[in-house]
């Protein structure tokens, strides 16, 4: 987005909302953002991590796509947590660019070169940590603690299954739902809210129903 580009569509009366992932100047030149905290849902990974292994141990991070505004700050959120934890020792942080396949050759080098002193796996999405998690599963190394963030079908089936112990849902159809509520606002010449986020939720077999059911 440019500042011409702003000024052609506030001169149309075409209000901008940007849904889930900021650029650089989304806050300058958008009417609004509604999105999540992506530093909230690297926490909240980081804390379930903790709680399920809590004498620490290894862990691995398998980022997204480097210099995205949801990599940057979910690896943030998951480096607050887990470097105030001394039990807790990174092996890396690999380029997995939410890619599946990319996720489980990294996610599998580090198992040859850790072994059992590898605990955990956190993915910046849940396509990673889907398929890293079967992957473990299926190498006999179910004892990982693999997270990421979405909450879609696949990973829920898999937390309902018992296959993955948890994933970190992202209320999309929520983030739409209030992006047409703001831009409809803005048509209406309402004041609206710079910045909106919808809540994370942590997603196990305790609560998994309610989301596999939305």
């Amino acid at each position: 987005l440019t500042p011409n580009a702003r000024a052609m569509l506030e001169n149309a009366g075409i209000p901008i909302v940007v849904i889930n992932s900021k650029t650089n100047n989304t806050d300058e030149l958008a009417n609004a953002f509604v999105g999540s905290n992506d530093v909230q849902a690297g926490e909240m990974m980081a804390q379930f991590v903790e709680q399920q292994l809590p004498d620490g141990g290894k862990y691995a991070h398998m980022m997204g796509i480097v210099g995205n505004s949801a990599q940057i700050d979910r690896g943030q959120g998951i480096k607050n947590i887990m470097e105030a934890d001394s039990k807790w020792e990174s092996v890396g942080d690999f380029a997995a660019d939410w890619s599946a396949d990319k996720a489980v050759q990294f996610a599998t080098d580090a198992v040859n070169k850790n072994g059992a002193d590898l605990k955990a796996i956190i993915c910046d999405n849940d396509d990673m940590s889907s398929a890293v998690q079967a992957a473990m599963n299926a190498a006999g190394r179910s004892d990982i603690v693999c997270i990421g963030v979405d909450g879609n079908i696949g990973p829920l089936t898999m937390v309902k299954n018992g296959e993955l112990r948890a994933t970190v849902y992202q209320d999309g159809a929520g983030q739409v739902l209030k992006a047409i509520e703001l831009a409809m606002k803005v048509l209406n010449g309402e004041e609206v809210p710079k910045e909106t986020m919808i809540d994370f939720v942590l997603v196990t077999q305790e609560n998994v129903d309610e989301y596999l059911n939305r």
